[in-house]
């Protein structure tokens, strides 16, 4: 989570840890992933070997209503939402941090547009084209 100052190494520590937990949650989706394709390859190649003569079709139908695999799809499911959740804090922090770097550079431009305002007025003033109050 990003902190509510701008310490810059509050600020790179929150971008560390957002991509930290959104590499994590990718891992455990990808591992939930890997998990749910070996149970439905699992389930697919039982039937197989089933008394009755099915076809690919029905023989996947199967596959993807076992329960194991049902259960694994929803594990799967939820380690994708994990993964969007994680992802979403990670944008949202570079977000803030370029939020922070575009009001600095404003105030940067800002600062230097008025010592030059001054500058100038303070010029015309010493030429005499500018009135003095």
């Amino acid at each position: 989570m990003l902190p509510n100052t701008l310490d810059p190494n509050q600020i790179a520590n929150a971008i560390y840890e957002a991509h930290i937990n959104f590499y994590e949650a990718r891992r455990n989706r990808d591992y939930a992933e890997r998990i749910y394709k070996s149970e439905y390859d699992k389930a697919f190649i039982s039937t197989k070997f089933n008394e009755e003569k099915l076809s690919i079709a029905d023989r996947e139908s199967r596959a993807r209503t076992n329960n194991d695999v049902l259960a694994y799809q929803v594990a799967l499911e939820q380690e994708q939402k994990k993964m969007d959740e994680a992802k979403a804090e990670l944008e949202r922090v570079l977000t803030k941090k370029e939020m922070i770097l575009d009001a600095n550079a404003t105030a940067r431009a800002e600062t230097k547009l008025g010592a030059l305002v001054t500058w100038e007025t303070t010029k015309l003033k010493n030429y005499g084209m500018v009135e003095s109050h």
